[in-house]
């Protein structure tokens, strides 16, 4: 059952989709955001951003406000923010320059390292044989975790014993990305921390029953096991905390995000921060909020209420009336490209319903 309506102004809108491999997974988190936001009384839209062509539709799109759900390329990356920014349209999440330097874990190792932040010594390189060389020159140490340097859901990334591994796991990396990183593998504890409005929520440890916490075991595996809050001492949790929060506060993200944290002999170390995490039913910060008794409809208003008071602030207007396309900020360089779809126009609950149901029958017939 649905909840009193709110009185907010009409434009709000869900987005999700996009290009590239985690599409599925942000159709995902989009229809739960949505639905959270029905159930919490706000009307919104459920907007499926096309994969071909993504700046154009979101540069023609008529809105007030977006919900944030995109994940991977064009919507994680900053270029989805940028041109959000440009049109003075206000959104959750972070602004286009900071999901963009979150988005290349190169990037963001490079600025926990200047901010004193422990992370996993690492290589960057564009091809199997440089990324090769790039490991002796940093004298790297095997056993190594591999992967796309932009990218998420652990898509495209693999753990290495040897060198005689290294060439597949970089091309199957570089199927992913222009950039492959290799990073020295960490024995201890796999966990991670969400960040709310500031602070962080409660720290969880992951369990998979496969070699690491790959995609498998992030969306489909009902095998991973989940310790929320993680069973630490007091001062290590603290400890863990204060890196993750660090973290954050480096790339100077906002409003929500989760970081990857490895518990070894030596303390916690920083692997990476996603700044736009999923809202799927296996994701993690949904999970950890819950923990505090902040349930997804409250989540998704507490993001929606951040976004509306920073785009009163940017316009001078409370009223919120009209979306416009006055001047923002400008935009990192976008490299989406394709051809624009349609969008899900919201008519009620039940049509919705029926329509997500049958896009959803049409997915598994595909397959």
């Amino acid at each position: 059952m649905e909840g009193k309506r709110r009185s907010r102004p009409a434009g709000i809108v869900v987005l999700c989709g996009g290009p590239g491999s985690e599409r599925e997974v942000s159709l995902a988190s989009g229809e739960n955001a949505h639905q959270a936001l029905l159930r919490a009384g706000v009307d919104n839209e459920l907007v499926v951003v096309p994969a071909a062509e993504p700046e154009r539709f979101l540069e023609s799109l008529p809105c007030r406000l977006a919900v944030m759900m995109l994940h991977g390329r064009f919507g994680e990356d900053g270029t989805a923010q940028g041109i959000l920014e440009r049109r003075g349209i206000a959104f959750t999440g972070s602004d286009s320059a900071a999901a963009a330097l979150a988005m290349s874990k190169d990037a963001a190792k490079r600025r926990f390292r200047k901010n004193r932040i422990p992370t996993p010594a690492w290589a960057v390189a564009d091809s199997p044989g440089r990324l090769a060389a790039a490991i002796g020159e940093a004298r790297l140490s095997y056993p190594l975790f591999v992967k796309p340097n932009s990218g998420g859901s652990s898509v495209g990334a693999s753990p290495v014993g040897r060198p005689g591994e290294l060439r597949a796991a970089a091309e199957l990396a570089l199927a992913e990305d222009r950039l492959v990183l290799a990073e020295e593998m960490v024995a201890g504890r796999e966990l991670t921390v969400g960040w709310l409005d500031g602070r962080t929520l409660p720290i969880i440890e992951l369990s998979a029953e496969g070699a690491f916490y790959d995609y498998r075991a992030k969306y489909l595996s009902e095998a991973t096991r989940y310790g929320c809050p993680a069973d630490l001492p007091e001062g290590t949790a603290a400890a863990v905390a204060a890196v993750a929060d660090l973290a954050m506060r480096a790339l100077g993200l906002r409003d929500v995000g989760r970081v990857d944290i490895m518990l070894g002999e030596g303390g916690p170390m920083a692997l990476e921060v996603n700044a736009l995490p999923g809202f799927t039913g296996h994701s993690l910060v949904p999970m950890a909020a819950a923990r505090e008794g902040l349930g997804l409809e409250k989540l998704c208003l507490r993001l929606l209420d951040l976004a509306e008071t920073r785009g009163a602030a940017r316009s001078g207007l409370r009223s919120g009336e009209g979306a416009g396309d006055p001047p923002g900020d400008s935009a990192p360089e976008s490299e989406g490209e394709g051809r624009p779809a349609g969008r899900a126009r919201i008519g009620n609950w039940r049509d919705l319903r029926a329509r997500l149901a049958g896009r959803e029958r049409e997915r598994m017939g595909a397959g």
